[in-house]
């Protein structure tokens, strides 16, 4: 909105009551993109019909209370506003802070938000935000005192939502919004006024489920989102900025500018890309770029977009960014890209040789494949480019669909070559024995068995006439230390499925496969069960963790219609676990637990830290896992051998979580860990024995109770708050009763407690009756922690 535009709709004011305004800016780095607006807001309410005018700024990422200056005179009710221009993205939107601000100056003035962020972007907002209608009954009425209600016909409303009051959100971009809250203030006579509000006063803990989830921090994720919700343009924007070591705001507009000129929603690109967790700050580096604020691109996220480039793309965004960067950047900033010039020298292939013919063999496609529809084109994208070496890498969990979405690209795309092949490729032998079954197939002459043969095919692969290519699709591929030397690089198109990581490092094109996405779980599941509502699809798929042997086993099961939905739930564990350990039909036979206790036993005989590390983690319940929770009790004391042995010592944790991570069995994100929901199930039912287990939750308990914050618990500070949230996640409380109330004593009444802080009276009622119960002989009559637990007990009635 312009000055002008913004005077406009703060024209009703005029008639109204004479008002000072406080404009209050939040000065957070992510503010940094609406420098321009935040100009442009000044000059407008300096002009605008107010009596007096103070300009205020405050940053919501700084800790501590949010507050204006003190010299801010006291005004009477009734003649004062106060506008706060924000993104409400920051630390203290998130954490209840600047809620709390609005609400003291509620009660005595005007209040609103002039909200930043575009329609396309409001879900960045860090507060949750419904449809409310609002009333004066005089004018300047305060926020507070105005009538408000949530707008009939709302999901809000038919959800018996309730909020005592809400702080208009008024969009930056929307004139008639603006106006509507001026007449509110100015003219109550001209009825309700319907827009977006914060819910403030008393009983917002309610609203807190609405607010928004943090997006996953995994690139791959991280981009596909981007380009789901924004198209392909911001993403090419990202991509044209991960030529650069930095980037700053001046860089991401001159991008926008002067190499997506006309392209369609390029403007809203600009914000879409700076909010897409994409970017991280970088403060270090601020000094730089001359005390710009600088910005880098997450972990593994440039590798990613850089495939999406040509060499004129990467030498067009490295011009531009030298002249906008200064030349500290550069200098500490190291090579640009990988990809601009590749590591490896491209052999070159001849094509002069006889044609290549051959009839190709691949699995019968799949009749239960559903969507995947991105990465299918990914995948696509990835082998036709022209200066690539025609690799690409399918990794992920054991399970999760690599061999599925190999098989369909090689039927969708058969058409566009002249022949398919596909190679079992668990190790060097079995690749081998494939390649020489191609040999036959294209009539190459020489021994039939040996290195001899094989290289005699791979002689013919890159010489050999082709019309349309070729493909080879290596199934689940082992370790690529002994394959790698098998594959005819830069002659054709080379797909590769392998569980092992280390091949993500030998590509340009590494691909990681999630798990599939709610609307895809929802298709598998009714492809046996068609009547499942929505809301059940979602149960079942939420505790399957979206694994399709899983979903196609479930969907199958509940087929039969011998167990309801809420059998299947109820008894998960046990019935996750057999169905698991069978096949699953023709065309999907992945038995899926077979394989996990084959991978673990492994494991087990070669790096016995990893598979201790796994069964702690089972019992450390579902969800990513920190690494600073994970290494609580290690340090140069404890002895680093026997039991725990890993937990104990950081570099063997570090070594431990890099081996589960290359065996896929635990996805391994900068500092959190994260193990399949359905791995957990395998290993409690069939892969654990009882001392086994019993060890582990041993281990899980004391890990969490020495992560217990020192001393008693701030509720006011976040990082107490998080911490003690996160092992009240994590403990399983009939095991901790299972032990001595002097060894998890402490960190049982820790948990009760942090429900009775956040407002789960009950959960924390129902918590300290069982601890009673197991452990009130064990307590003395005068033992502090037995009179907590009473007190919790008897808060909420039996």
């Amino acid at each position: 909105m312009t000055p002008s535009t913004l005077l406009t709709a703060l024209r009703p004011l005029e008639g109204g009551p004479r008002l000072t305004v406080d404009l209050l800016i939040d000065d957070a780095p992510s503010m940094e993109l609406w420098t321009q607006a935040v100009r442009d807001l000044r000059t407008a309410v300096d002009r605008a019909p107010f009596d007096g005018v103070r300009v205020h700024t405050v940053d919501s990422s700084a800790p501590g209370e949010l507050r204006l200056d003190d010299t801010t005179p006291e005004t009477t009710p009734g003649h004062h506003a106060l506008l706060v221009f924000s993104d409400c993205v920051g630390p203290a939107w998130q954490d209840g802070r600047a809620v709390e601000l609005l609400e003291r100056r509620g009660r005595s003035c005007a209040t609103a938000v002039l909200h930043a962020l575009p329609p396309p972007l409001r879900h960045r907002a860090a507060v949750p935000l419904a449809p409310f209608r609002w009333r004066a009954a005089r004018p300047g009425t305060p926020t507070a005192w105005l009538e408000c209600l949530l707008q009939p016909g709302s999901l809000e409303a038919a959800a018996g939502l309730r909020a005592e009051s809400a702080v208009p959100l008024l969009p930056l971009d929307d004139e008639d919004g603006v106006e509507g809250w001026a007449r509110l203030v100015a003219d109550p006579t001209s009825g309700w006024y319907d827009g977006e509000g914060i819910p403030s006063g008393a009983g917002t803990g309610v609203w807190a489920d609405l607010a928004p989830p943090a997006p996953s921090t995994k690139p791959a994720a991280l981009i596909g989102t981007l380009e789901d919700l924004a198209g392909p343009v911001p993403v090419r924007l990202a991509a044209l900025l991960a030529v650069s070591p930095l980037v700053t705001v001046d860089l991401l507009h001159a991008v926008r500018r002067d190499l997506l000129p006309e392209a369609d929603g390029a403007d809203a690109a600009v914000a879409q890309v700076f909010y897409s967790g994409l970017l991280v700050r970088a403060p270090e580096r601020d000094r730089d770029t001359d005390g710009r604020r600088a910005h880098v691109l997450r972990d593994g996220v440039a590798e990613l977009l850089t495939e999406r480039l040509t060499r004129s793309d990467v030498r067009r965004a490295l011009d531009l960014a030298g002249s906008i960067l200064p030349p500290a950047v550069w200098a500490r900033g190291g090579a640009p890209l990988p990809t601009a010039a590749p590591a490896r020298p491209r052999r070159r292939v001849r094509k002069d040789g006889p044609p290549l013919r051959a009839r190709g063999v691949a699995p019968p496609r799949n009749q239960h494949f559903v969507g995947r529809e991105g990465l299918l084109r990914t995948i696509r994208a990835a082998l036709v480019r022209p200066d690539g070496d025609g690799l690409c890498v399918l990794h992920g969990l054991a399970g999760v669909g690599k061999t599925t979405i190999a098989r369909e690209y090689a039927h969708r795309y058969g058409d566009d070559y002249d022949f398919v092949w596909w190679c079992r490729a668990a190790d060097d032998q079995s690749l081998a024995l494939s390649l020489d079954r191609l040999g036959q197939a294209l009539s190459v002459p020489g021994p039939r068995d040996g290195r001899g043969s094989v290289d005699a095919v791979l002689d013919r692969l890159h010489t050999g006439r082709v019309d349309r290519g070729w493909l080879l699709v290596l199934d689940n591929a082992g370790s690529p230390e002994k394959l790698f030397e098998y594959l005819p690089l830069d002659a054709g198109h080379i797909l590769v499925t392998s569980r092992h990581i280390s091949w993500t490092e030998r590509t340009e094109h590494p691909l990681h496969v999630e798990p599939l996405n709610r609307d895809e779980s929802r298709a598998l599941l009714r492809d046996s069960a068609d009547w499942l509502t929505d809301e059940q699809a979602d149960a079942v798929a939420g505790r399957a963790g979206n694994l399709p042997p899983l979903l196609i086993q479930l969907g199958r099961s509940l087929a039969q219609r011998r167990l309801s939905v809420a059998d299947h739930l109820e008894g998960f564990d046990r019935l996750c676990a057999e169905l698991l350990l069978r096949g699953g039909p023709a065309d999907y036979d992945v038995r899926l637990a077979a394989g996990w206790k084959e991978a673990v036993a492994e494991l087990g005989e070669t790096d016995p830290a990893a598979a201790e590390l796994l069964r702690v983690l089972t019992c450390l319940g579902t969800g990513p896992v920190s690494f600073e929770l994970l290494s609580a009790v290690t340090g140069p004391g404890p002895d680093a051998a026997g039991p725990d042995g890993v937990l104990h010592d950081k570099i063997g944790l570090d070594l431990a979580l890099r081996r589960l991570a290359d065996e896929a069995l635990a996805v391994v994100d900068r500092d959190v860990v994260e193990t399949h929901p359905a791995l957990h199930t395998v290993m409690r039912a069939t892969v654990m024995g009882p001392n086994e287990r019993a060890a582990a939750e041993r281990s899980a308990l004391a890990l969490l109770t020495a992560a217990l914050p020192k001393g008693p618990i701030d509720p006011a500070d976040p990082a107490a708050r998080a911490r003690i949230a996160e092992l009240a996640h994590r403990l399983d409380l009939r095991t901790a009763l299972r032990e001595p109330p002097e060894t998890t004593g402490a960190l049982v009444l820790a948990v009760i407690e942090h429900h009775a802080a956040v407002g789960d009276t009950e959960v924390a009622a129902r918590q300290a009756r069982a601890a009673l119960a197991v452990w009130s002989r064990s307590l003395g009559s005068d033992d502090p922690a037995l009179l907590a637990f009473r007190a919790h007990a008897e808060r909420v009635p039996a």
